[in-house]
Parts: structure tokens; sequence; C-alpha cells
């Protein structure tokens, strides 16, 4: 017996013996280390490796980071928006923020405290490619030379935003000049020379290890198509907290879109702090912690500047006013507002809640005399003013008896066209406060904005609108003819079709969402006095905690447009549009997917 288990233990080892010569041997290493590479190929954009490659080193149109892939493939990188014209090397070089340096001699005086601040944003958005720590020390000098022509720093529809940009690396230093007719052109240099650069850290490691590479060769010619190139948030359906805004700004910037559009008060609340008139708060703040104070505000306004941003403030009136005016009667004003937070609600108003001025009452326009003395004050000069102007509900004043009278002594009927000489007559008097106001500044008469309305529609316009004093920003349906019938008439105007530039279609009611193929595909009429458009983000379905994925990256969509108004579509963009993406979330502004991951690292494949 003792033999026969002898012979069966060396029968088992003789087996397994023969089972580990000839077994395959486990592919699967101890540690998974991703380890893709990525080729620039022509016309298609960049293509993920079939297999990964342990050892790969990026040589020739292979590299080792799809950031990187997309930064130098292509005739425009991974630049956004579109440049005009852009010839750019495939071959990059090591760089470290320290060793960067701005040579600000051939800027004029008046524009360097405000460049200065301009580069340290540069540096700053540099830094965030390596998430704020930029570990690989290289030594290589980069000096970017300035040039700008002109001392003047305002930011107007009529600045000169063009720029020439060369990056040349010669005998281990590498010269970047920068060249400009204003101080807001070399703005949107240094925000191009940004995006000539990327992160170059492996996707495995057991230490966080990163540094930055830079086009060593560039030469690029760009200039806006459209000077207006505008983003629209409402602050009053939802509170949105002033670190958000300033977020909303930065990726502003990085898109080149230079109007903040501040929709910052309306019927629901009022948060915009004015010294003159603190009821404005006091009545129309959600609380005590949601209020924009005049120190918050200017800081806004300097922040908006630095990143060559104008802040265009909108009050609206006569209609969309109600919380924070609805005090006069306790102060022994009388009825500044009226139709405040009535009901049945649509009986009197749009949307709830109501509230319309009261253009009977002469207090009111003293107590808005105030308001535009404050805002007057804040805005950078020179001053662009929204005045809103839209959605005016007849049905409220003629349920006024104060309005009725008033419009009886002044001979107005109680039709259509008497409340729309009401009406006119509202801004003509609100422009003549707002003129006077700006003249005890110093500053000269400037136009002012306007939705557009029943007041602005062809027939009437001309009668009551002066088309030098206003700009119109028509926010009717792509179907809808105004914006070139008021282009006709020679009004200046600024397009935001809600069909499809309004970011919160698709959220609420019938209303459709446009995703970012859509907005872009949207072209203005060429025309002197389309001054360009806006993508509107409205708050009645929004507030801080979805603001970024709602906005971005379909607001970029609109900024291309707006800048390089290609003829393109959106495809041949999208490969730029997902290192735009990337951009923004080094730069801490999350943004919604462009599409499965797979898709994103095979350029082309899915469309």
């Amino acid at each position: 017996m003792a033999r026969r288990w002898v012979a069966f233990i060396m029968l088992y080892v003789h087996l397994a013996s023969c089972n580990n010569e000839n077994s395959v041997k486990d592919p699967t290493p101890a540690v998974y280390e991703p380890s893709w590479t990525y080729k620039c190929v022509p016309d298609e954009g960049c293509q993920r490796s079939q297999s990964p490659e342990p050892t790969a080193n990026y040589t020739g149109t292979v590299y080792e980071s799809l950031d990187l892939c997309r930064t130098v493939c292509g005739r425009f990188g991974g630049i956004w928006p579109r440049p005009v014209t852009a010839a750019l090397s495939s071959q990059t070089v090591k760089i470290h923020p320290n060793y960067l340096r701005f040579d600000l001699i051939d800027a004029p005086v008046e524009t360097r405290e405000l460049l200065a601040k301009m580069t340290q944003v540069t540096a700053s958005n540099l830094v965030d490619e390596c998430d704020g720590n930029v570990t690989e020390i290289v030594k290589t000098p980069v000096i970017v030379y300035i040039t700008i022509k002109t001392p003047n720093t305002d930011l107007t529809w009529s600045t000169d935003e063009s720029y020439m940009l060369d990056v040349q690396n010669k005998e281990a230093n590498i010269a970047v000049h920068i060249s400009s007719e204003t101080v807001y052109g070399t703005r949107n240099a240094l925000e191009t020379f940004t995006q000539l650069v990327t992160a170059d850290k492996p996707d495995y490691t057991d230490h966080y290890k990163c540094g930055l590479r830079l086009i060593s060769g560039a030469k690029i010619r760009d200039k806006p198509a459209f000077p207006h190139r505008g983003f629209m948030l409402d602050t009053s359906r939802n509170f949105i907290p002033i670190e958000d805004i300033k977020r909303m700004l930065d990726g502003m910037a990085t898109t080149k879109m230079n109007v903040f559009h501040w929709h910052a008060t309306d019927t629901h609340s009022f948060p915009l702090e004015s010294s003159r008139v603190p009821q404005f708060t006091r009545y129309g703040a959600y609380s005590a912690y949601e209020i924009y104070t005049a120190e918050e505000i200017r800081e806004l306004i300097n922040y908006a500047r630095v990143r060559g941003i104008r802040v265009v403030i909108e009050i609206d009136s006569p209609a969309h006013a109600g919380n924070g005016w609805q005090w006069g009667k306790e102060y022994g004003f009388g009825d500044l507002a009226v139709c405040a937070n009535k009901n049945p609600w649509r009986s009197f108003c749009i949307q709830p809640p109501c509230g319309q001025l009261n253009p009977a009452n002469p207090n009111m326009y003293k107590v808005l005399r105030d308001l535009y003395k404050d805002i007057a004050e804040m805005l950078a000069k020179p001053a662009l003013f929204h005045m809103g102007g839209d959605e005016v509900f007849l049905e409220c004043w003629n349920s006024t008896q104060d309005i009725v009278t008033y419009m009886e002594n002044k001979g107005y009927e109680r039709n259509v066209e008497g409340f729309i000489k009401l009406w006119a007559e509202f801004h003509s008097t609100a422009l003549q406060i707002w003129d006077e106001e700006l003249a005890e500044i110093g500053q000269s008469d400037q136009p002012v904005m306007l939705w557009s309305s029943e007041l602005t529609q062809a027939h009437r316009i001309q009668k009551y609108l002066n088309k030098d004093r206003y700009v119109i920003e028509v926010w009717e349906p792509l179907s809808s003819p105004l914006l070139t019938q008021l282009l006709r008439l020679g009004y200046r105007t600024v397009s935001v079709p809600k069909d499809i530039w309004y970011l919160d279609h698709g959220f609420w009611g019938n209303t459709k969402y446009s995703n970012w193929r859509r907005m872009y595909s949207n072209v203005l009429p060429v025309d002197t006095n389309m001054l360009g458009g806006e993508v509107a983000m409205w708050s009645e379905y929004v507030d801080s905690q979805a603001l970024d994925t709602r906005v971005w990256p379909r607001a970029a969509a609109v900024a291309e447009r707006l800048w390089s108004n290609p003829s393109s579509g959106a495809s041949v963009a999208e490969p730029r549009l997902q290192r735009l993406r990337s951009r923004l979330a080094a730069r801490g502004i999350p943004s919604d997917v462009l599409s499965p991951g797979w898709c994103s690292q095979h350029d082309a494949r899915c469309l």
C-alpha cells in the first residue's frame, strides 16, 4: 500500500512539472501602468495608439499626452477661438514659469499698470496647467517682448483688439514677440500664448511630476470678427455668489469674450447695493448674505478689465421691477412700482412675481436718478449701461388708477399706441437722467442698450428711439425678421436669438436645448451695424451649484463664432474644443462633457 502512495506522489509531481513547462505566462503586469500614445494624423487629428507602449517616448508626430498632441496637431493646434492665420511648429521646448520674463519697454507708460496685472494672470494660467505645481525645473529663458502702439486703456466697441504673436527658439533662448495697437490686443495675445503651452506629465507615476512644454515656433496674426462678444448672466432669479461670477469671467477671458452683461435685478430680487438708496437691497435682497456690495461690484469691474472684459450692468425697466421697489409708500414716496407681487399674476405680468415702475410718480424718477448716479460712478469709463426695456405688460399700467389719470391728463389714449407713448416717455426721461449723471462725472453722452420689444418693432422704433443713442439687443427667434429690419433702418444691434443662444432653453416648458454644435452653427449677418452677439444664462432654473456645466463649453462655441466667424463647421472645431475643455478644467472651471472618452481619444472617429 505504501509503495502505491509513493508511485502516485511521483506521478503528480511529474505532471505538475510538465504543466509548468507548457503553461502560458500571465500577461497581466503586477501594477497597471497606462501607457497609451497619441499620433497626430493629418486631416483627422489625434489618434490613440492601438496598444499600450510601456516605454513610449514621443518622437515626431507621436506624443505621450493627448493634450500635448492637441496643442501641436492641426493648422490651429489647440487655440480657441480659432485665429485668423497661424503657422505652428510640431516641436516643443520645455519651459518653467520661474524663467519667464515680460519686457514692457515698448509699452506706453499709461498701459503698464494694467499690463502688469495681465501678465500676472498669464503666469498664473501657465502654472495651472500643472495643477499649481510645476516640478520639472528647466532654466531656458523665455522673454516676452511687448509692443503697444497707443496709450488708450478704454475698452469700447471701437477698440482695436488685433495682435501679432511670434515665437522663436534661438540658441537655447525663447523669444516671444507681441505687437498690438492697444493693451487689449496684447491681452488677447497673452491668452493665445498660454494656449501654446501644455502640461508634460505621465499618466501614471508613483510621485507627482509635471513640466511645461511650449510650441517652439509660431507665427499668428489675429483679430476679432465682431467687437461685442458677450455673456449675459442673470443674478436676480437666483443669486450667484461673486466668486462664481469671477469664475465665469475667467472662462470668458480664456475664450476671448469681452462683454459681461450683468442682468443684476428683476422683479424677483434686487441684490445690487446702492449707497444712495439702501432700501433696494433692504427690501429686495433674498437675504443679508445675498447682496453684491458696492465694494464688491467695483472690484469685479476691475477684475474683468484686467481680463479684457467690459462690464455692462443692466437695471431692467420699466417692467421687471418689483421687489426692491415696494417701499415707496412707507417712506412717503408713493408707489414707485405698481403691481408688485400682485395676484393672480397672469393678469399683470409675464412671469411671477409681477412689478413695473410707475411713470406717473415723479418720485420714481428721483430714486432712479440716485441709482443711476451710483452705477455711473462704478462702471469703467466710458460707461456702457443697459436699461432693459422689454416685456412691459400693458394691463398692469391699465389697472393702476394713478397711471390711468396721468395718461388722461397727457392726452394719451388707453389703447396700445397710448401705452406705447407712455413707455417711450419713460425711456426718454430715463435717458436724460442718465446723460445728466454721466455729465456730472465728466463723461459725454454714451449709447445705451435696450432689449427688443413692442417698442422696437420696425414700424414704430424710428418714432420713439434715436438710432444714435440706442443699441438694440434682439432676442427674438431666428425666424423673426426684426434683426434684419433694424439693421436696414440703421440701428446698431446685438444678437441673442432665444431659440439657439439661450442657455436655459431645454430646461423648462416647450423650449429646446441647444448643444454646442447648434450654437456654433448660427451665423450673424454681415453689416457695419451688427456689433456682435451674446449667449444668455437666465437663472430661473440654475444657481451656483449647476452654473459651470450649464454654461461651458456651450458658451465657448458662441465665443468662437463671434471671434472667428469660421466658414468651417463644428466637426472640424471639436478637437480644439476638447483641448479647451481640459484647459478650463486646469483653470478650475468645470464644463460639460463633449463625448464618450473613447471618442475624445480618437478625433473624427465618432462623427
